[in-house]
């Protein structure tokens, strides 16, 4: 079992296997772990012992085997009383065979999928008769295709105790927030959190108008601040990135703001040197009533952009609460 210390020390390791120990009893150190260097060296070899760890390897350009014999296999299993051995034969086999590079269960039209590498096409050859033969009772339908390998990496461990601080971080300004009675102020606050926590270029906040046909800009806070311009007011029906988001109900991210067609203005967002975007649905009842978006200059990591949409979460509690407070008084 490995603990949450352990999981700091893969991660850390997972993004830069040449790191020095020091640096990594530093960055558990700023996450309130005591730990010593020594302490971390005796873990490292425990890590190693356990086979959690089986090695530290180089990460080479996908373009050094560009002249090699690469295929992706597809395997479709039969269902049969030997099915599960004959599985457990074949996941030895891949373990052993330095030449598969990667390989993995699927769901779907076919069960399992393995790339393998070689020199020539006559060791290509040789090696898929011996595996059709030595596997013909567990496969029963097998494809295989020419493939190009474009990125090479490894897997970033999920620093669990790293994305749940953030998150800690996240609902403490989310309570300072709440502190606040006057709605407006709160809405407002909250569009200037994003731009301070995310350091965001600039984040805005529309609601949509009476008719529910376009959303009006509310709210602005970083480089723009302006509520006035050409996106003060987005007709949902245009195929714009923000009437998508109310359309569909559903966020709309990207970490590549000048090739994402759903952009309107590329130049304009490499001039800023922009690089991601991340814009959420508000909700009341479940229905869409607004947008909150915002841009920055930094890619954003899959936990960010979760985090985003929390806030998004709290601005759609906050205005539930406003309208059905508005409803009851309409009822009474």
């Amino acid at each position: 079992m490995i603990d949450e210390i352990d999981k700091v020390i893969l991660s850390d390791l997972s993004k830069n296997a040449r790191i020095p120990v020091a640096e990594i009893a530093h960055h558990l150190r700023q996450m309130e772990h005591k730990i010593t260097e020594r302490a971390i060296r005796y873990r490292l070899k425990r890590l190693e012992q356990s086979n959690t760890i089986l090695g530290y390897s180089p990460i080479f350009n996908p373009s050094l085997i560009s002249d090699k014999i690469s295929r992706t296999i597809l395997l479709k299993f039969k269902i049969t009383r030997n099915t599960s051995d004959l599985m457990e034969k074949l996941s030895k086999y891949i373990d052993n065979s330095d030449f598969c590079l990667f390989s993995a269960r699927m769901s779907g039209d076919f069960d399992f999928i393995c790339h393998f590498v070689f020199d020539s096409i006559e060791q290509y050859e040789l090696e898929s008769d011996n595996f059709i033969s030595r596997f013909t009772e567990l496969v029963s339908e097998y494809r295989t295709y020419d493939s190009k390998i474009l990125k090479a990496t490894p897997y970033s461990i999920l620093d669990e105790q790293e994305s749940n601080e953030k998150k800690f971080r996240i609902y403490k300004i989310i309570n300072s927030l709440r502190k606040s009675e006057n709605l407006n102020t709160k809405l407002q606050l909250t569009v200037d959190s994003l731009v301070k926590y995310f350091d965001a270029t600039f984040a805005r906040m529309w609601l949509l108008d009476k008719d529910s046909t376009n959303l009006i800009l509310k709210f602005s806070s970083g480089k723009y601040r302006n509520n006035n311009g050409e996106f003060s007011k987005v007709s949902i029906r245009l195929t714009s990135k923000i009437g998508t988001i109310v359309k569909r109900n559903k966020p709309v991210i990207t970490n590549d703001v000048v090739n994402d067609p759903r952009i309107k203005y590329p130049i304009w967002a490499e001039k800023e040197k922009l690089r991601s975007f991340a814009g959420y649905p508000i909700t009341h009842a479940g229905k869409p009533i607004g947008v909150l978006a915002m841009f920055s200059r930094k890619t954003l990591s899959p936990i960010e952009f979760e985090l985003l949409g929390i806030f998004a979460d709290h601005i759609s509690k906050e205005l539930s609460a406003f309208y059905e407070a508005k409803e009851l008084l309409n009822m009474t």
